[in-house]
């Protein structure tokens, strides 16, 4: 029983020494923002978005619009920063930051932030997103995808794409921190190159879709395990270091020639796919669509 309020009174010694009473209660003020801004003379997109805590979710339309977004937000925690600059070039440059504003209190309830953010499909588009708590969901079809940034800190996060990108994909990067990341139709996307950081919860790639040119794919296992869904008509080689802890599972593999790993159908595949896997306490697995 002593520990129990020995406890409780170094907590509330812990919020009236930081600023906070006990009896100061701060309700959400929840309100919405819209905004679209018109597709002029830009010939490609760069959009970077960042939230400190609340749900994305993002997708390609057929807009005459650059982009168009609702965001619901708590005004009394949570500060938007939105801005467009289309004087560099052909390029316009969308960002939007919510962040909070690190007023002092105790809340009372608490709201989930929500954007939803559609992008042009008219021209390549570059997406650097930043999720920090909670859940990111992007659905990628219509999109002319030219690179992909994402960063994903406490949340699950989905990725899907079911139609071909019509551009080249530079590069794709995923970093997942705490939670689960899933994706489908990576290999709708044209990347050649992809790289993904897993931190503690699984992820499940997968590539199916059309492959049109070779990718080196590059993966760190975190604590969670990977899996990698590969459809059969592609090649792949696989170089990896497996840490002791972990699993490997590459089904329908050879070994030669040193470490690297080789599906019975790569020499005669006309897509190759190269895979190097750095594995932590999580396996890693292939399996085949």
């Amino acid at each position: 029983m002593k520990h129990i309020i020995l406890w409780q009174t170094s907590i509330a010694a812990v919020l009236l020494l930081s600023g906070c009473s006990l009896d100061e209660r701060i309700p959400a003020e929840m309100t919405r923002m819209d905004q679209s801004r018109p597709l002029a003379k830009e010939s490609s997109l760069e959009a970077e978005v960042s939230l400190d805590i609340g749900s994305i979710e993002i997708s390609g339309d057929s807009l005459k619009q650059a982009y168009s977004f609702d965001l619901e937000y708590d005004k009394a925690a949570y500060e938007p920063q939105v801005s467009y600059d289309d004087d560099s070039g052909n390029t316009g440059r969308f960002s939007l930051k919510l962040e909070s504003t690190h007023k002092k209190g105790i809340r009372s309830e608490r709201e989930n932030n929500r954007l939803h953010l559609n992008l042009t499909d008219a021209v390549p588009v570059s997406l650097h997103i930043n999720s920090g708590v909670g859940d990111a969901r992007l659905a990628l079809s219509r999109l002319h995808l030219s690179s992909l940034d994402l960063e994903s800190g406490v949340g699950g996060a989905r990725i899907s794409s079911y139609e071909p990108n019509p551009s080249v994909c530079d590069s794709i990067r995923l970093r997942s921190g705490v939670g689960s990341m899933d994706a489908v139709g990576l290999g709708n996307l044209n990347f050649r190159s992809l790289e993904f950081e897993g931190g503690v919860g699984g992820a499940t790639l997968d590539f199916s879709g059309q492959w049109r040119q070779d990718a080196e794919v590059r993966i760190t296992v975190g604590v969670g395990g990977v899996t990698v869904r590969m459809p059969r008509d592609v090649g792949v080689r696989v170089s990896a270091e497996k840490h002791f802890l972990s699993g490997l599972q590459l089904d329908g593999f050879r070994k030669e020639g040193g470490e690297d790993y080789y599906s019975a159908n790569y020499s005669k595949a006309k897509v190759r796919v190269s895979v190097t896997v750095k594995t932590g306490v999580g396996g890693f697995r292939i399996s085949w669509l």
